[in-house]
């Protein structure tokens, strides 16, 4: 879809920090965390955000990018364990968004507590550290 922002980061059309790719499916740091490392993991194909109206199939694949994901998350930023949340309400089109928690926070406040919007060579670092 042209209007969609996950569509137009999955053809590469925005800039993103991807930190996980396969063949059907991206995953890439938020701009706006809530927790070091927060990421988004999506189809690269546009799906309905209402997770559940979705064959199983997409949603057993979608799930599999994120469990690799959040694999990576845990070896490379060294987190207790990584969170997941899937609303679907501010972008339509199927995600899943996996907040790295440290134990130092609560974990409503690792999913929701607003913090300061890293800058684009912070967000590049973060990224290299975990693909590296």
């Amino acid at each position: 879809m042209k209007d969609c922002i996950f569509c137009r980061i999955a053809e590469r059309e925005i800039p993103s920090e991807i930190i996980y790719e396969d063949e059907t499916h991206v995953s890439f740091l938020d701009i706006n965390p809530t927790t070091e490392g927060m990421t988004v993991v999506i189809p690269k194909k546009h799906y309905d955000s209402d997770f559940y109206s979705n064959d199983i199939e997409v949603i057993c694949a979608v799930m599999g990018a994120a469990k690799k994901t959040a694999g990576l998350l845990k070896e490379k930023l060294m987190c207790e364990r990584v969170l997941t949340a899937i609303e679907g309400l501010e972008v339509a089109h199927m995600h899943v968004k996996l907040y790295p928690y440290y134990g130092n926070r609560t974990a409503a406040d690792t999913l929701t507590e607003h913090r300061e919007k890293p800058t684009n060579e912070a967000l590049k670092n973060l990224a290299d550290k975990i693909r590296s």
